[in-house]
């Protein structure tokens, strides 16, 4: 039994392989929030956390030029940002009668009404707009312009192909990522799976995506899964797209989020061999994935991280205790298969 986990710079990889240029690749984390936001400011939330960490002044039209200096400068980041957000979820900060440039209200028309949370609540409207406007469209428009082509369809996912042969009924691949570049790469390959919580068939691979998916669709009674090549957009009867996000933030627990809670207690009793993970930045925001990640290690005995950085490869041996090989690259791991 293998195991891959596979996180943003697997997508970024792939976006890279096929040519395009880094501005136009789908975000990683040190850059999330200046992609996602391009063309979305989560006012009035921004100018809010701007005030309680010490910056009022900042262009009323623009918040978001403030955030990114200061996240460039190492004072903040998204994680905090989004830390902020939801724990101010339910409060109804004032809205600017001039709000800045990208605020985006009311514009998601909802074929399904309101979406609810776990206890019958309704979700508070900026938390629902900003997984709309400000993660789903914006990540859906980069997947388009880096791994579609007019007049031809998906472009040949090469790289992560070659990855994904090698995985197959009785692996499980842990996917952190809202995209479905790695579903489409089997859907290439014709290798059939299976998104977790639903149980594989005898010839299936598990995929795992508890941070939420462009193909999750929910309502107030359950979600479901489409086609990997289908990003959430239109909204079929009924259900609502985006809303199983959860976006990158601080002292996260998966309690929080039922969706998330039930795809992952699903798979936490398997034994794999093998781990491997690609992609991962084991970054702040990873803590409540790391008991998981460490029990899986030790019942292998080593991990396999396939990262550029050599800082993450040493951080995962420090915190799994184990023995860790570390490639720089997809072509050095296939390399000691």
């Amino acid at each position: 039994m293998k195991h891959l986990v596979v996180g943003a710079g697997a997508t970024f990889a792939e976006a890279r392989a096929l040519g395009n240029p880094v501005e136009k690749c789908p975000p990683l984390i040190r850059d999330f929030a200046r992609k996602m936001w391009d063309n979305y400011t989560p006012h009035p939330y921004l100018e809010e956390y701007l005030k309680k960490i010490g910056y009022p002044d900042f262009d009323a039209r623009d918040p978001r030029k403030l955030f990114f200096e200061l996240e460039d400068r190492g004072i903040t980041n998204v994680e905090r940002f989004m830390e902020f957000a939801w724990k101010n979820r339910d409060t109804n900060f004032p809205i600017s009668e001039i709000p800045p440039a990208g605020y985006i209200s009311g514009l998601h028309i909802r074929v399904a009404g309101e979406t609810y949370g776990p206890n019958g609540e309704p979700s508070p409207a900026f938390w629902t707009d900003m997984q709309y406007h400000g993660i789903g469209n914006a990540l859906t428009t980069y997947i388009i312009q880096c791994f579609h082509e007019n007049g031809v369809g998906w472009r040949d996912l090469a790289l992560t192909k070659s990855i994904a042969k090698y995985y197959g009924p009785g692996d499980l691949v842990l996917n952190l990522n809202y995209d479905t570049v790695f579903e489409m790469a089997l859907d290439q390959l014709v290798h059939p799976f299976a998104y977790s919580p639903n149980k594989p068939t005898a010839n299936e691979l598990l995929i795992c995506k508890p941070h939420g998916s462009l193909n999750l669709v929910t309502n107030d009674t359950g979600f479901a899964f489409g086609q990997s090549d289908w990003l959430g957009t239109p909204e079929p009867q009924g259900f609502s797209s985006f809303q199983g996000f959860i976006p990158p933030r601080l002292n996260k627990s998966y309690e929080q989020h039922p969706i998330a809670k039930i795809m992952l207690d699903s798979i936490r009793g398997r034994h794999p061999e093998q781990v491997a993970m690609w992609g991962i930045g084991l970054t702040e925001s990873d803590a409540d994935l790391l008991a998981l990640y460490t029990a899986w290690a030790r019942r292998s005995g080593s991990v396999d991280i396939i990262n550029p950085s050599h800082e993450v490869a040493a951080k995962a041996e420090q915190l799994f205790k184990c023995s860790v090989r570390h490639f720089t690259d997809v072509s050095g791991w296939i390399s000691s298969l």
